[in-house]
């Protein structure tokens, strides 16, 4: 991010280059184009951002609208993908260029680095976008109007600069100017862009931040520098106000920190930590010890014993460690100068036969940086980490965050740990009691000491619906056995998952939080979109296991008897028997397993008659807390809190339009259509991956898509992922028999258009091939 700031203020402050191309685009000429057509003609309407843009933009001449985009490109920079994701980014940029002719994109390198960001630029970023991007418009034309000399000493002197930024009417664009002064001179200025917050900090360090006189930027960055114990710069490291020990000295603990706390202390009432996770840790560390000493892998045997890194993943890392000539010269890369930098180095010669996958290779490394010091270097496991990151909210790495990154930002979080007990008056001694305490909140059964209440309200805790549990007793009371959660399948991350189904991770955060709330959501979409896909990987993911999660898929004659429950001839011909349909065989499931989610994926749920199939679980999806009798028994029946239901729905059968009003309250709708994110960049992400000399076909799709002009007849990108790599034979192959059957539905007698939408056509269109290398029919 810094890098590509860098290179904005050499390029296109300095210069009058532009950031994507080798050609001129930041002139004053087009800054003052835009100041015209966009700052002094505010299109307060009705809109998306983008759209209007495209209205206010209309008259602008190419040269300034490359530059809008680029400008734009500097105003998303910031934002973590929790804000706005990174393929959103990208989506809007790359909108803006499509605005003129000429086929610009964004480079690659600056493509990626969208997918990180240094914070969280508050609801205002988004709700505001026109007043943030036209005060920095301002600011670009403001600096563009200095002679050249002088805009680079501007460039060059934060004070000259927060000078110039002084100068221009602010109009509520705060954010982005405080992201300005940070992006160009984040050595001096810290990164906190909220005034709130900025007042806070200057009031709680007021003898730090000197004279009330100096600009507030400035005043910020003296309590920055003063509170770095050895010199802001001269350690490597800054002030991170948003992390402990600082966030809590100017702003105060939310709820969901004091829930964790106080579930902290109560489970350290009931079990013996010390005894059941602290004490094996230290064991295996002591043991590593040995096997760094001694070069023989006979001490680390510990590894196969203990949940610290998945069975699995220590089978391959030991089958690798046997046969590889390097395998120590490799591991002292993590333990030689060890922490989180050590991670990626000893990641990045760790083959993938040793460790695959985001969840086994940083598990394995943290249990492994265990030998140089366990009290600082917890283990670290995906599952119980991201739950830990959701209920006390948090900040998450970015998507594109290394290992060693994911784990550095792990430790910032134990700390914070530290943190919070020790201001809640039940100081830990180190990381590892922290981690210990983690690790048992998100992967105990609740202690049978406790009561139904208890229980009750820690499991609704850890699902994200509770807050703090009932009153602490006064008495600690140790128990001896503590029944611990073992993973079962591979250790994940959201990240992880995120990368295999080549979204974005701020997209399936949002669809987790919708069905932590709801319990229910519906993804809908054309077909070809991978609603069921993602439903599957999803619901895989949140379970656990795939044992926990089921499938089942609604056809017209698909009946309440065979979804809930109904009779059915018993084998013998005496009569007839009461058989539970999936929704109560998974239902019952849940209940006898309440630490764990359950998914019921419904494909295709409006394909049936959803009214007649549900009958009165309208009511019980609604009232999970409550119970209500079935039609063929008489006992009362709940739906337990824990079971989820993911329903996908094709938009292109026209049925959709006979969902009743309340299946639609009871329900979030998630979108999936192949011209919006996140499915529209789901092909061109694939083939970057898979086949990089076929991104011509991602072309080629958003080519026939703008043809076809209907978002329900839309082409998705789910035809082209195979198992086996796409050849030219196979594409036509996919075209003719998968591709063109619904277009020919679609435009039937239209044989101009099909003409149009032939995959030869459609690839000579958008690489500018001839008859000759486009053989394609």
């Amino acid at each position: 991010m810094y890098a590509a700031a860098q290179l904005w203020r050499d390029r296109c402050l300095l210069d009058e280059l532009s950031l994507f191309e080798d050609d001129r685009v930041s002139t004053l000429e087009n800054a003052e184009i835009l100041v015209r057509d966009y700052v002094l003609q505010p299109d307060l309407g009705e809109g998306t951002f983008r759209g209007k843009l495209r209205g206010q933009l209309a008259t602008s001449s190419p040269g300034a609208v490359r530059l809008a985009a680029e400008l734009l490109y500097v105003h998303l920079l910031i934002a973590r993908s929790s804000a706005i994701g990174g393929q959103k980014k990208l989506e809007l940029i790359r909108g803006v260029l499509g605005f003129v002719d000429g086929g610009h994109d964004v480079p690659e390198n600056l493509a990626r680095t969208l997918e990180s960001g240094l914070l969280n630029p508050g609801q205002g970023y988004n709700n505001y976008r026109w007043r943030q991007y036209a005060y920095l418009i301002e600011a670009v034309a403001a600096l563009k109007r200095l002679p050249g000399a002088e805009r680079r000493q501007v460039l060059e002197e934060p004070r000259r600069f927060v000078e110039l930024l002084d100068g221009l009417e602010e109009n509520g664009a705060a954010i982005q100017r405080f992201s300005l002064e940070h992006l160009l001179f984040p050595d001096v200025f810290a990164p906190v862009v909220s005034r709130e917050h900025r007042q806070k900090i200057q009031a709680t360090w007021p003898e730090l931040a000197g004279s009330t006189s100096e600009p507030a930027s400035f005043r910020v960055a003296s309590v920055a520098n003063a509170l770095a114990p050895t010199g802001r710069w001269a350690s490597g490291e800054f002030v991170n106000f948003y992390r402990s020990p600082y966030v809590w000295d100017w702003g105060k603990i939310n709820d969901r920190w004091n829930a964790l706390v106080r579930w902290g202390q109560r489970i350290r009432q009931s079990i013996d930590l010390t005894g059941q996770e602290r004490d094996y840790k230290l064991a295996g560390a002591a043991a590593l010890q040995a096997a760094r000493s001694s070069g023989t892998t006979s001490d680390l045997a510990f590894l196969r014993r203990h949940n610290l890194i998945d069975w699995r993943a220590a089978d391959n890392f030991f089958r690798w460690l046997d046969g590889a000539e390097d395998g120590w010269e490799v591991l002292n890369e993590l333990w030689g100068d060890a922490g989180p930098e050590s991670v990626d180095r000893f990641l990045s010669r760790l083959p993938r036969s040793a460790a695959d996958g985001t969840g086994a290779r940083l598990s394995l490394a943290s249990v492994l940086l265990g030998a140089n010091d366990a009290l600082r270097y917890p283990p670290w496991r995906a599952r119980a980490v991201d739950l830990a990151y959701r209920l006390t909210g948090h900040t998450k790495p970015e998507p594109a965050a290394t290992e060693g990154e994911r784990y550095e930002a792990f430790l910032v979080f134990l700390d914070q740990v530290m943190d919070a007990f020790r201001r809640n008056g039940v100081p830990l001694g180190d990381r590892l009691d922290a981690q210990s305490i983690i690790w048992a909140l998100m992967t105990y059964d609740p202690p049978e000491d406790w009561t139904e209440e208890e229980i009750a309200a820690f499991r609704d805790w850890r699902r994200g619906t509770g807050a703090v549990p009932p009153q602490l007793p006064a008495t600690p009371d140790t128990a001896d056995e503590a029944g611990q959660v073992s993973v079962e399948e591979a250790d994940s991350t959201l990240s992880e998952v995120a990368a295999d189904l080549h979204l974005d991770e701020a997209f399936l955060d949002k669809v987790v939080a919708l069905l932590k709330d709801k319990k229910q959501v519906i993804f809908q979409g054309t077909p070809g979109t991978g609603k069921t896909h993602v439903a599957r990987t999803l619901a895989k993911w949140l379970a656990g296991s795939a044992d926990r999660v089921r499938l089942v898929q609604f056809h017209p004659t698909y009946s309440y008897e065979d979804f809930v429950e109904g009779y059915r001839p018993r084998q013998d011909g005496t009569g007839f028997t009461l058989i539970s349909g999936p929704l109560l065989t998974i239902a019952e499931q849940a209940r006898a397993n309440p630490d764990h989610d359950h998914v019921l994926i419904i494909d295709e749920l409006n394909r049936a008659n959803v009214a007649r199939v549900f009958g009165e679980l309208y009511f019980l999806l609604e009232y999970r807390d409550q119970s209500a009798h079935l039609i063929y028994r008489q006992q009362p029946i709940t739906l337990p809190p824990n079971l989820l239901l993911i329903a996908t729905m094709n938009t292109a059968d026209r049925s959709i339009a006979l969902l009743d009003s309340a299946l639609r309250r009871r329900f979030y709708f998630v979108d999936f259509a192949p011209h919006t994110e996140p499915v529209a960049g789901v092909l061109r992400r694939y083939l970057d991956k898979h086949q990089h000399d076929y991104r011509w076909i991602a072309d080629a799709v958003e080519k026939a898509n703008e043809k076809i002009a209907d978002p329900d007849a839309a082409i998705g990108p789910s035809h082209f992922f195979r198992n086996t790599p796409i050849d030219d034979t196979w594409l036509e192959l996919i075209w003719e028999h998968a591709v063109l059957p619904t277009l020919r539905d679609h435009f039937h007698g239209r044989t101009h258009k099909l003409e149009e939408l032939s995959l030869t056509a459609l690839r000579k269109e958008v690489t500018g091939g001839t008859d000759e290398d486009t053989p394609l029919s």
